[in-house]
């Protein structure tokens, strides 16, 4: 943690699902990494229990000094009773002393929403709920959980979103007694650079078994639908038909997901120049080898595989998402590869005039400095002081 000048350590409780490696819980750790020293004593509190996918982090997390409870739930049970979880979690919360309550994702927001008011309330919202729960559940079951989650947040007094974008959209949809704050979410800056040179990008390639020429353009993300990676491909094939899908471009995908059956499918006849990685420890060095990474996303919070392909120098060929233009007017280099959204042949042309646009190793340092980890934990401590400010006077 960040050496300060401390003051008396306050009880301080990340509200989660369970524990795993996803990105809520890459979230939460960077959090707590990056407060100052002496300031809160960490909890997290898992409302299920323990999977063997996150003993690693769990482990990682007690190595901080994080204390993790397990309430024991089931995913049901939360869906069915949250006010009992909500019990439990008040008598966890009661014995611990703990007032200032973070909670991350559907089910914890729920949950805490039923807990009193002598609790500070705090929710991070990762996401545009409406339009990534259709995606991810359907119209019905993913309607029922947008008015679901919007009833329990306008039960909470704070709520924290990843962009501006973001804000907007939960300060149409919640009352105005509900604050909302902005907080990015934040990347490993010092992992998510440029290279130094195209000496180093070519070694890069080598060590990763790239071709050493040419231009790769990376995929980095789920391969679901709401991502839409088969828009990608069927850019590809379109240039292809069309005799202008250059020998020398290669496609890579970083990720694993429901379509990658399609996706397989539909990448056949494009040969060698697309290749499928699937999950990968070493995102860093794929993003530094690559000149480009590309997304046709129909909805998105906060990318942050955005933000780290361009910290790592990589151009972005981007679907007209507004969260997009947030990011990138700093690079406004980069509106030339922007492409409606679900639209393949202008996606083929962005793939086209990608090589053509370029941009500096400071704009890309500047992009890994505003959207540093460090960075975002400092403004999550700025709030919870408030907060402490606001409510325990």
């Amino acid at each position: 943690m960040v050496t300060n000048e401390p003051t008396a350590p306050r009880g301080l409780a990340f509200v989660v699902n369970q524990i795993r490696p996803q990105g809520p819980l890459f979230v939460v750790r960077d959090i707590i990494a990056g407060l100052p020293e002496g300031y809160y004593k960490p909890y997290i509190i898992q409302l299920c229990s323990l999977e063997s996918q996150g003993e690693a982090m769990a482990d990682e997390l007690q190595a901080m000094g994080c204390e993790i409870i397990e309430l024991g739930f089931t995913r049901g049970q939360l869906e069915l009773f949250p006010k009992s979880a909500a019990r439990l979690l008040d008598e966890c919360l009661r014995h611990y002393d703990i007032t200032l309550v973070h909670s991350h994702t559907y089910q914890p927001d729920i949950v805490t929403s039923y807990l009193s008011h002598r609790y500070i309330l705090l929710s991070t919202q990762h996401n545009i709920a409406k339009l990534d729960f259709t995606y991810g559940k359907g119209r019905l079951l993913g309607s029922y959980m947008c008015r679901r989650l919007m009833r329990a947040l306008s039960r909470h007094r704070e709520v924290v979103c990843v962009s501006h974008v973001c804000r907007d959209y939960y300060r149409k949809q919640l009352p105005t007694k509900v604050s909302v704050y902005v907080a990015p979410n934040g990347i490993d800056n010092a992992l998510f650079t440029p290279p130094e040179s195209a000496a180093e990008r070519a070694q890069l390639r080598r060590q990763l078994d790239l071709p050493e020429q040419g231009y790769i353009i990376t995929y980095c993300g789920g391969l679901i639908k709401r991502k839409d990676p088969e828009l990608i491909l069927r850019a590809l094939r379109r240039l292809k038909r069309r005799h202008q899908l250059p020998n020398g471009l290669h496609l890579l995908f970083l990720g694993k997901g429901p379509l990658e059956s399609r996706c397989r499918q539909l990448a056949k006849p494009l040969g060698e120049q697309v290749q499928f990685v699937g999950f990968t420890s070493r995102v860093s060095d794929y993003l530094r080898a690559s000149d480009a990474l590309i997304t046709a996303s129909h909805a998105e919070g906060l990318p942050l595989n955005v933000i780290e392909g361009i910290a790592s120098g990589c151009v972005v060929i981007h679907s007209d998402l507004p969260i997009f233009g947030e990011i990138l007017e700093r690079v406004p280099q980069m509106t030339d590869l922007r492409f409606g959204v679900g639209c393949a042949s202008q996606c083929a042309d962005c793939i086209l005039k990608a090589p053509s646009v370029t941009f500096d190793r400071q704009e890309a340092l500047e992009m890994g400095r505003l959207y540093g980890r460090q960075r975002m934990a400092l403004q999550y401590h700025r709030i919870y002081q408030q907060l402490l400010r606001k409510y325990l006077r």
